[in-house]
């Protein structure tokens, strides 16, 4: 059954299947080369697109509440980064409609090795977006 259905597909058929496929494959691999030199990303996620924003201010702030925060953990321009990339917003704490500046609570959970031993502690980032600026306001540990 499988050899007739074969003899009756067209040979011109299956090299257009092969040229298309392979001219696809072309495609994703020049586009996703060119994406990566441009450094493009695709934030399809609410919360890809919230810390998107916000990496995206000119400046970022940190009150002197969170500094001490900070400070007591051990915390350093590195940890932000990590939650500014990898955190979850947290859609039930934040005030996105608030105006004229919305705050919103970035969640993660951060390690640091003190004294050789793992400490993991979970933060929850409280950070005003504006116009131009960003401020981390405070930092909760959970």
């Amino acid at each position: 059954m499988f050899k007739e259905l074969l003899s009756k597909i067209d040979a011109k058929l299956l090299r257009r299947f092969g040229y298309y496929f392979g001219g696809l494959a072309l495609g994703v691999v020049a586009v996703t080369y060119i994406n990566k030199q441009k450094g493009t990303t695709f934030n399809y996620g609410p919360t890809a697109r919230v810390l998107s924003q916000i990496r995206l201010k000119d400046t970022l702030k940190i009150s002197d509440k969170a500094k001490e925060v900070l400070k007591q953990y051990h915390l350093d321009s590195l940890d932000i980064q990590y939650v500014l990339h990898k955190g979850d917003w947290n859609r039930d704490k934040s005030h996105v409609h608030q105006k004229p500046c919305p705050d919103y609570w970035i969640d993660a959970t951060i390690g640091k090795k003190i004294n050789d031993k793992v400490i993991r502690n979970d933060f929850s980032f409280i950070i005003e977006r504006c116009e131009y600026t960003a401020t981390i306001t405070d930092i909760k540990v959970n």
